[in-house]
């Protein structure tokens, strides 16, 4: 995953941003006001590449004493680690760029590079939606483990239940001084914070790629890792993974009976949001999944969960 870096060089190009003194009292000389053709293809390298963007946010966290506060983005860290942890022995196949576990090298993706922290969660960036689902489906078992009070039980004990949303976008991501932008990170943080019910809302470029790779997002119910295979995101993949046992929750062959997978797919149109002049068309998201960890705290296990709920409320009207 390579994503668009703003670089000195192409600030120089287009806007002599080495000039010093900046300050130019002396308006001796006029410039254009249009980018030319071979500018625009320089910066069409930055604004035309998409990437997923899944935000994990606590709820209310402002709300938390503040002895519970201080210790919440540790909290999180310990969950977000955990998921990782689980993903790298779990999901040979979609998730092969980050490394299996205990075989990392210097070729491996680094999720912490490509996360955006914001103390009560934060924004993950992924090559596509289906590594955004995987990721939240595993997520999601490690925060009902929480709070079920049996994962981190001490910590639970003092700061009580999390109750998270998340939200799904699609759109352009870009790199500046090690930091990230783009529309896919500001459509989400809207998503999040127009959200008042806790829920998992996806807008309508998520809804629009699911659509044209796997003809609808309710078809993960149904596809397996020969038809991840065949979709161009994951074209250059290793097919050999594909036939590896470890991998959860999406099976090599769809049509054999198991016990695992992702069981249902609720999707709503709830509203839209915009922005300027453009408009996302904003979906309610609900999954539900069973899926058998090989190593879940030293064991085999199987776990049951939800993603989301099936509140088709509208989206908090009030403009962000």
């Amino acid at each position: 995953m390579k994503i668009p870096v703003i670089e000195k060089e192409i600030l120089n190009k287009l806007f002599s941003s080495n000039v010093v003194p900046r300050i130019q009292l002396l308006r001796n000389e006029n410039f254009a006001e249009e980018y030319t053709d071979n500018e625009k293809t320089d910066i069409a390298g930055i604004i035309d590449t998409k990437f997923t963007v899944l935000g994990l946010d606590i709820y209310q966290y402002s709300l938390y004493k503040l002895e519970h506060q201080a210790f919440i983005p540790h909290l999180f860290d310990l969950l977000y680690e955990e998921t990782w942890h689980l993903i790298r022995q779990n999901f040979y196949f979609i998730f092969q760029k980050y490394g299996k576990l205990h075989e990392h090298n210097e070729n491996d993706l680094v999720p912490r590079n490509h996360f955006v922290p914001t103390g009560d969660g934060g924004f993950q960036i992924f090559e596509t939606p289906i590594h955004a689902i995987v990721f939240l489906v595993t997520f999601s078992t490690i925060l009902r483990f929480y709070n079920s009070d049996l994962f981190m039980r001490k910590m639970h004990s003092k700061i009580g239940n999390l109750d998270m949303r998340f939200a799904l976008s699609l759109d352009n991501v870009y790199e500046y001084r090690k930091n990230f932008f783009g529309s896919a990170i500001i459509n989400n943080a809207r998503l999040l914070a127009r959200d008042k019910l806790n829920r998992f809302l996806i807008e309508s470029n998520v809804f629009d790629w699911f659509l044209d790779r796997i003809a609808g997002i309710e078809n993960l119910m149904i596809i397996g890792l020969d038809d991840l295979a065949s979709i161009a995101e994951f074209s250059a993949y290793d097919v050999k993974e594909v036939d590896d046992e470890r991998n959860a929750l999406i099976h090599k062959d769809p049509n054999i009976l198991h016990r695992e997978g992702i069981k249902s797919v609720d999707v709503q149109k709830i509203g839209e949001i915009k922005q300027k002049k453009t408009s996302l068309d904003i979906y309610n998201l609900h999954l539900q999944a069973v899926i058998k960890y090989q190593n879940f705290g030293g064991v085999e296990k199987i776990v049951s969960v939800s993603i989301g709920n099936l509140n088709a409320s509208g989206i908090d009207e009030k403009e962000i």
